[in-house]
């Protein structure tokens, strides 16, 4: 079985840039977007983000709004290798949203 995580990005379909991460990704729906880089581990850089529970998009969709007053969309999004999880999130190489 296939799990289902989440993906949150800006209404023109780019990346958070959370912690101070300054490789901004565009999204396509349906469209495989690979990481530019990939290193495994807990480091912030090298792989992209995704969270596991659709609780926490809405609360990463929140947090966007109130301290940076950017409005954000999630998707359902299918990944590739997972390169770090923890249990809010995980890092994978590759990533597809949809829905």
């Amino acid at each position: 079985m296939t799990e289902t995580y989440y993906k949150v990005v800006t209404t023109d379909l780019t990346s958070l840039g959370l912690r101070r991460n300054p490789t901004i990704l565009e999204y396509k729906l349906n469209k495989w977007v690979k990481s530019p880089t990939v290193i495994e581990g807990n480091s912030d850089n090298g792989g992209i983000w995704v969270v596991k529970t659709k609780s926490n998009a809405n609360k990463l969709i929140k947090y966007m709004k109130k301290m940076h007053k950017i409005n954000c969309l999630m998707f359902k999004a299918k990944v590739g290798k997972i390169l770090y999880e923890n249990s809010y999130r995980i890092k994978v190489d590759k990533v597809k949203i949809y829905e």
